[in-house]
């Protein structure tokens, strides 16, 4: 085909046509790409719960930093299994450390009944665990992880067992 200039006009070749239709239908691909919403933000703010079941395992550390990483006032920490005020889980003793070394204060709330002896003695036991357990975890209280705790301050809720030994009920994490 000649044009009125006196030039042709050549027809585009099939790897000219190639690349076009790669490159439209990739910018295609990154434009919808871009409508769908960030992953990272949705994703923490869908697994903040403000109740949260202890479990010895990593998961539980992620659960409940995205938790105390949303705008929650307070987050309750469950337990599965019996733990004794002096027995405190590592991976918990961690969690504690960082509310204080974020100037958090961490305190243990009695059973409302009268206490006993054995039961002071199970109060400052927990008391004499967590002071060293934060003296000894105090590098975890810098893991990024853990940060999201020294907003926060702690409460370790005792309760009453069957044979009438206290018992980690529950940790109430409560936004200072």
């Amino acid at each position: 085909m000649k044009l009125a200039s006196g030039s042709s006009f050549a027809r585009p070749s099939r790897p000219v046509l190639s690349i076009a239709l790669s490159t439209a239908l990739a910018l295609g691909a990154l434009t919808l790409g871009g409508c769908a919403a960030p992953t990272g933000a949705n994703e923490q703010a869908a697994a903040a719960k403000d109740q949260v079941q202890f479990l010895d395992i990593a998961s539980f550390d992620k659960t409940l930093s995205a938790s105390l990483s949303a705008p929650l006032a307070k987050v309750d920490v469950a337990f599965v299994d019996v733990v004794k005020p002096s027995a405190m889980p590592e991976r918990l003793q961690k969690w504690m450390a960082s509310v204080e070394a974020g100037g958090g204060k961490v305190s243990i709330t009695e059973p409302k009944s009268e206490l006993q002896g054995r039961s002071v003695f199970a109060l400052v036991s927990a008391a004499t665990t967590l002071w060293s357990a934060s003296k000894m975890a105090a590098s975890f209280a810098r893991d990024s992880q853990f940060k999201a705790a020294q907003a926060y301050n702690a409460e370790i809720v005792l309760k009453r067992d069957t044979s009438g030994d206290s018992v980690v009920d529950k940790v109430v994490f409560t936004k200072r």
